[in-house]
């Protein structure tokens, strides 16, 4: 079976350390392509570090949704 990304949604960040790191909860929704299995979504934690750019947090969580979906593919 495979699956493919429906679209993905962002929670609220959260902080998670004494560093300023912080934790955002990514709702994902995915697609079984063989049309036996419903659509679901899975609920994945992405934690940032605080120094990072805008840019590197939007590649890291944008990576992790690939990982998911490659990972269960």
């Amino acid at each position: 079976m495979k699956y493919e990304l429906i679209k993905y949604d962002l929670g609220q960040e959260t902080e998670t350390g004494e560093q300023g790191n912080y934790s955002i909860n990514i709702t994902i929704a995915i697609h079984p392509t063989d049309g036996i299995a419903p659509d679901f979504s899975k609920d994945i934690i992405v934690v940032s570090n605080n120094d990072m750019t805008g840019h590197q947090v939007d590649a890291q969580r944008e990576q992790e949704v690939d990982n998911y979906i490659l990972e269960i593919n």
